[in-house]
Order: C-alpha cells, then sequence, then structure tokens
C-alpha cells in the first residue's frame, strides 16, 4: 500500500508521433460530480452525448481533482502541476507565471492554432491561464441589470462562440490543414442551479442534474459540428469536471471547503486515433496526468514534471494497459480566508489521507462514503502517507500577482465565492473545517439571502455567526454588507472599522469603509480611506473610480478625471469608471470627449442608464430635444429609479415644445424622488418650472376681462 510509484513523465522516445497530429477539443464541466452521469453509473441521468463518449472512448473511473475549486484546478488542467507547484491556491487571487509551460504554449508552439472559450469570469485573463492561446474568449457581459451576469455566461453562448472559431473559414484557420486545440469551459452546473428549459422542467425535483443534462447537449452541439466538417476521426476529444460538488454530503452543500470524494471525483473522458472504445481505467489518476497525456497523444510532450505533478499516460492507454499506481494530490487552501486551517489530501489505490488539524486515514474500497477514519488502527500507515504529503508540499511556489481588488471581490461573490484576504496571523491553533462545516453552510445560505436582496434577513443570520465565530474576517465583512445595503450605514462603518484594524494591510478592507463612510455622508473620511486602499494597492480600478467620485462631490473635476482616467487604463472595460469619466469631461466643457466616454461605457454595458442619461445631457445642451428623448427614455426602461434621467426628460420635453408631456414628467419626477433627499435642490427647480407650465402661456393685457 504505501510503495511509492513513479510518477515521472513518459520518456519522448516512448511517445507516439502521429504524421498527422490531431485536433483537440478540451471541453472542462465546472461542479460535476462523476456519479450524476450516465455511464459512471446514474440511472436517471439524462446524458446520452457524455455516455455516447464513454463507449467510444475510455473512461477514467476513478480521476481526481486537485482542488475541490475552479482556478486552481484549471490551472493543473492546462500545466500538469499541482497547486503548490503552479502557485495558484485559491480562486481570485494570483496570475500563472509566465515561466511555467502550459499545454496551449506546448501546442502552439509546433504549429496548432489555439483557442479558448470560457464561462466564468474566475478563469478571467487577468489570471494567466492564457498562456499559449491565439484567443483568449472570456468576454463575460458587464450588464448593470443583474450581478451574475457580470459574472458567468451559460453553455450556450460559450458553445456558439467556439463553434463560430472551428467553422471552416474561420480568419484563424487559413491553413485548413492546420491543428486545432480548442479549450471550451462550461460553467452551468455551479450552484444556484437554474437550467434552461426543457430541462428546467423535465428536472423540476432535481436542478443540478437538470444543469449536467443541459450541458451534455451543448457538447453534442461541438460533437456534431466535428462531424459535419469530417474531422471527429482526428479529434482528440477530452471531457473533464474540474471539481465534484457535495451535495449535503459531509454536511457541505457546495464545494471548497472539505476534500471528501464527493467534491474531488470527476468525470474524465478520452476518445481519438488509436485509443480502443470502451476501455475503462480504473487505477485512480489525477486531472494533473491530462494535459502531459494530451501532448503525449499529440506527439508533443511536455517536459517532465515528476516528482510533483501529473504523468504522461499515452503509451499505456494506446496499449490497453493499466497505468501504474501513483502518488495523488489534493489540497484546499480556501478555509484560510475564513480564518480556518487549510487541508491537503494524499491518495495511494484505495488509500487516502486527509491532512488538517486532525487527520483522517480512509480505505476507499471497503468504505467509498469516506465513513470510518482509520487513522487511529493504521497509525503507522497514516504517519507514511503524512511524511509523503509533506514532501509534496514542501517548496510551494508563490503566485505573481497584485493584492484582489474589490471588483474580483464582488464578481467572484456573485459567483458564490469568497476572495481571499491579508489576513493577519491569530492566536492558537486554526480550526478544522470538517468542524465549522455548519457554520460554512449557513454563511452561504446567508450570502445567497444578500445576494437575492434580502440583506436585513442576511444581517441578522450573519450576526448570529460573528457571535459564534468572532475573530472570522468574512463572517464580519459579510455582516457589514447586509447593514449597509440594509440602511444601517453606521453599523456597517463600525464593521469596517473593526475589519480594517484586525486587517490593516488589506487594501479591500479600505475600500470597503470608504464606500460605506461615502454612502454615510462622510465623503472627507471616505476619500481618506479611498486613499488607504489606493496606497495599499495602486493598481485597483474600483478605489480609482471611488475616489474619483468622491473628488466630484467636491467639486474637483480635472483631478476626478485623472482617477476616472487610471482606473480605466486598468481595466479598459470598466463601464462605470467610463461613464463617471464622460460625466467629470462634461463638467469640464470637454464634450466630444464627453461623448466619446459615455459612448465607451455602453459599448461595455448596452444596459448602462447612467451612460444613456450622459448622452441624453449632452444633447439637452446642444439645444438639440429631440436626439435627446431616445436616451432619456431608454434610460428609464433600463432603471426606472433614475431620477436625474426623469427630470432632464421633463427638460427635454419642454424644449421640444410639448408641455403636456413635459408637466407630466416633471410631476413624475417629484413623485418618485420624494423621499431622496440628495434631490431636494431639483425638486424645488422641478415644482417652479410644473408650476410654470400648469399656469399655461401669459395673455396679452387686451385679452380677459
Amino acid at each position: 500500500m504505501l510503495a511509492l510509484a513513479a510518477t515521472g513523465c513518459v520518456a519522448p522516445a516512448s511517445t507516439p508521433t502521429p504524421s498527422q497530429p490531431p485536433h483537440i477539443l478540451l471541453v472542462t464541466l465546472d461542479t460535476v460530480r462523476a456519479d450524476r452521469i450516465g455511464a459512471y453509473g446514474a440511472p436517471a441521468a439524462a446524458t446520452p452525448t457524455l455516455d455516447g463518449l464513454a463507449r467510444d472512448g475510455l473512461r477514467f473511473e476513478q480521476a481526481i481533482a486537485p482542488a475541490p475549486l475552479t482556478l486552481p484546478s484549471h490551472a493543473t488542467l492546462l500545466t500538469g502541476l499541482w497547486p503548490p507547484q503552479h502557485g495558484l491556491r485559491v480562486n481570485g487571487a494570483g496570475r500563472l507565471a509566465d515561466s511555467i509551460e502550459t499545454l496551449a504554449e506546448r501546442l502552439r508552439a509546433q504549429g496548432y492554432r489555439t483557442g479558448a472559450f470560457i464561462g466564468a469570469f474566475v478563469l478571467d485573463r487577468r489570471f494567466g491561464l492564457d498562456q499559449g492561446f491565439e484567443l483568449y474568449d472570456d468576454e463575460i457581459p458587464r450588464g448593470a441589470t443583474s450581478p451574475r451576469l457580470e459574472a458567468e455566461r451559460p453553455a450556450s453562448a460559450v458553445v456558439d462562440r467556439a463553434l463560430a472559431w472551428l467553422a471552416p473559414g474561420h480568419a484563424q484557420s487559413a491553413q485548413p490543414a492546420q491543428p486545432f486545440f480548442a479549450w471550451v469551459h462550461l460553467y452551468d452546473a455551479h450552484a444556484p442551479y437554474s437550467p434552461p428549459e426543457p430541462f428546467r422542467t423535465r428536472f423540476a425535483e432535481r436542478p443540478y442534474e437538470g444543469e449536467i443534462a443541459a450541458l451534455d447537449a451543448q457538447i453534442g452541439r461541438l460533437l456534431a459540428e466535428l462531424e459535419r466538417q469530417g474531422a471527429a476521426d482526428r479529434t482528440l476529444v477530452a471531457v473533464a469536471g474540474d471539481h465534484g460538488e457535495a451535495l449535503g454530503e459531509h454536511g457541505e452543500s457546495t464545494h471548497g471547503l472539505l476534500l471528501y470524494e464527493a467534491t474531488l471525483r470527476v468525470p474524465l473522458l478520452l476518445r481519438g486515433p488509436g485509443l480502443a472504445a470502451g476501455q475503462v481505467v480504473r487505477e485512480p489518476v489525477s486531472l494533473a496526468d491530462l494535459a502531459p497525456t494530451l501532448a503525449g497523444l499529440a506527439g508533443r510532450p511536455l517536459a517532465t514534471l515528476a516528482p510533483r505533478g501529473g504523468r504522461d499516460l499515452a503509451r499505456d492507454l494506446l496499449a490497453g494497459s493499466p497505468p501504474p499506481a501513483a502518488d495523488l494530490y489534493a489540497e484546499t487552501e480556501y478555509p484560510r480566508s475564513f480564518g480556518w486551517a487549510g487541508l491537503a489530501a494524499l491518495r495511494h489505490g484505495n488509500w487516502k489521507l486527509i491532512s488538517g488539524p486532525r487527520p483522517e486515514l480512509y480505505d476507499l474500497g471497503a468504505d467509498p462514503a469516506e465513513a470510518r477514519d482509520r487513522s487511529a488502527e493504521d497509525r503507522r500507515a497514516a504517519q507514511a502517507f503524512a511524511a509523503r504529503l509533506a514532501g509534496l508540499r514542501a517548496g510551494a511556489t508563490e503566485a505573481t500577482a497584485p493584492a484582489v481588488d474589490a471588483e474580483i471581490r464582488s464578481r467572484l461573490a456573485s459567483l458564490g465565492y469568497v476572495a481571499p484576504a491579508a489576513l493577519e496571523p491569530g492566536p492558537g491553533s486554526p480550526r478544522n473545517p470538517r468542524e465549522m462545516v455548519a457554520l460554512f453552510r449557513a454563511y452561504e445560505e446567508a450570502e445567497g439571502a444578500l445576494l437575492a436582496g434580502r440583506a436585513g434577513e442576511a444581517a441578522r443570520e450573519l450576526a448570529r455567526l460573528v457571535d459564534q465565530d468572532p475573530d472570522n474576517p468574512v463572517f464580519r465583512g459579510s455582516l457589514a454588507r447586509a447593514r449597509r445595503d440594509s440602511g444601517d450605514l453606521a453599523g456597517a462603518v463600525e464593521l469596517y472599522r473593526q475589519a480594517a484594524a484586525a486587517a490593516p494591510r488589506d487594501p479591500a478592507v479600505w475600500y470597503d469603509l470608504a464606500v460605506a463612510l461615502e454612502r454615510a455622508g462622510r465623503p472627507r473620511e471616505a476619500l481618506a480611506a479611498a486613499d488607504r486602499s489606493l496606497a495599499l494597492d495602486v493598481a485597483n480600478p474600483e478605489a480609482h473610480n471611488t475616489r474619483g467620485l468622491l473628488l466630484a462631490l467636491a467639486g474637483q473635476s480635472e483631478p476626478a478625471r485623472q482617477a476616472f482616467a487610471r482606473a480605466l487604463e486598468l481595466d479598459p472595460r470598466h463601464a462605470a469608471a467610463a461613464g463617471n469619466l464622460g460625466n467629470a469631461l462634461r463638467a469640464l466643457g470637454r464634450v466630444p470627449e464627453a461623448e466619446a466616454a459615455y459612448r465607451r461605457a455602453l459599448a461595455a454595458a448596452p444596459d448602462y442608464a447612467e451612460a444613456l442619461n450622459g448622452l441624453g445631457a449632452l444633447a439637452v445642451e446642444a439645444r438639440r430635444p429631440a436626439e435627446a428623448l431616445p436616451y432619456f427614455e431608454r434610460a428609464l426602461a433600463l432603471r426606472p429609479d433614475q431620477h436625474e434621467a426623469r427630470l432632464n426628460l421633463a427638460i427635454a420635453y419642454e424644449m421640444a415644445g410639448d408641455a403636456p408631456r413635459a408637466l407630466g414628467a416633471y410631476r413624475d419626477f417629484l413623485a418618485r424622488s420624494r423621499d431622496d433627499p440628495n434631490f431636494a435642490a431639483q425638486r424645488r427647480t422641478a415644482r417652479q418650472l410644473a408650476a410654470r407650465l400648469a399656469a399655461g402661456p401669459a395673455r396679452p393685457a387686451s385679452e380677459g376681462g
């Protein structure tokens, strides 16, 4: 059981070298566990495409993810390195080092055209997985109507982009015989589960399985295109889950906290030239083995990765032989974001050790549910596993990246993830995540309420969690956000001040404090907090944007313009910063530049009502009311609560000579803004204008009695 198997790559001399390199299609399925697919024994699954791949190719019965998180697992999938070696340990932090070779870089250097099509912000190019791709399509819509739309897009949209790239005659496919490597990432099975029709109705009681059925249909579209092109026999198709989903096992609802098989065992299917149909590989393998194996099957082997990475299994798979047993590594550093202990796991054959504050040892052959911890009765085995695990974790690579900014935090939150914070070391030993699972589950439910707009409900639950785990920075920060969103600005400010005192080097905490202070009507203190955030992380576009808003409130239009421009330099698709830049330029009288900024905002977010209002205001100021009216009307259709656009609409109607509509719009503005103290001055002006219109035009003295 404890013999250490060789984990090096197969030497290049033994790797197949096909005369015509195969195309490679890699599809990664976010949050899909193996036992919900028909080929893996799920009797009620609707996965005909995946089942067909298993029938026509080979299926890995025990494929293990290196982490129950999207970014670390995909970094392993594309490099063959385990997280301690590639350095991406959690979602939202770090960037893959340029010195690490990816599968895409290796294939592109060998004449492949390469394209990636991404389903969620968690794999945004800023994290470095774009290395080697000619096209890295991570263009997630950034509209203002739904927070989740800013973080993910449906599988159908991702597959549409991939099919357009794969189609003959595409601009990047000038050489018809040129092999391609296409990576398609589908995120839909992530919570909350909301499959499209007809799967929503069909799986009304099992929405997670409905998401997987919908994904299966989208994979079918990709495979149908290969058939249509006559390229199916030349294409090596790989489908892999990046991690699973707990679905209540061991008390965990989703994933990321624990290292049990529910979140580590994933589907892995291969079909392609030279691979016999119907093979089942029963020896456990790691997702770290996939990149070296794909490169080996293509005759373009990666550099040797042993002893801390994946293996090239090409020779064994082509021969129909089982790969040798090996040590398989997994970890989760996610609990550290909550101030708890991280976990690591080592699997060899059916035996698995989970290392943490209380080690656990399982014999998965006899106990697949991981219900019986064997660490006490098999003490020597547990110690041997622990020693090998420590060796694999030694000399971990640190990812290269600036601190996590507020945009990353908010967009990860919309996906259900906590971004890592710059925690100060606390007293005593970190708590065991296994013992905190009930609190974690309650936290996820509170976050769901907060994202759904039920801030008061969320605040009550989060206050209870803070009482139970007072040193938890995530619980305290979420409670502050819930109080801020529920209108308790004083309570939010106090909590953010406590968080800043506990983690004074965390720029995101200072940013959150700045936002809360601004909403509380304390702009000077807010500006000081924003400056403190930028002193710790000068590359945070959100903090520059917030600083610009505070400077604009103080009447400092030119410094505000500079702050907005800097935010756009850091994030060229930052719609709010572009719109705010338009406002600053308009205040400075730089009309053509202001118009360009507003249009830039709309290019990034077509439903950005503030930018539409800005374009309308420019038209009014140029005395072109007919041109202005459609902008204001569209802005109000998107944001009926935008009082400034409603007042501007009334002014435009009056300028256009439409007194009845102008009077109605003034009255509508007065009614809708009556509880907003920020529009007190505008209401006084609107009342005067409405009264004048209601009185009608003045009549000559000769008229009347």
